[in-house]
């Protein structure tokens, strides 16, 4: 094709393939400290509003009170 720009599609690539690689790392470790601290051990901020139920539901099993 003529009128693609190869090297910029490369580099393009390249990034995502990146990011992507760095995305997995981040899952990876978040997935270990939660199997190692337990579920409540990283959070997003959403889940300290008021009215958020996340923190009381992993201390559940199955959904019902432990």
């Amino acid at each position: 094709d003529l009128f693609t720009d190869h090297e910029a599609e490369e580099a393009r690539q390249a990034e995502q393939s990146a990011q992507l690689a760095k995305e997995r790392r981040i899952q990876e470790t978040l997935l270990s400290i939660k199997q190692k601290y337990g579920k409540n051990a990283i959070l997003r901020g959403l889940n300290f509003e008021e009215g958020a139920t996340a923190i009381e539901r992993n201390k559940q099993i199955g959904g019902h009170k432990a």
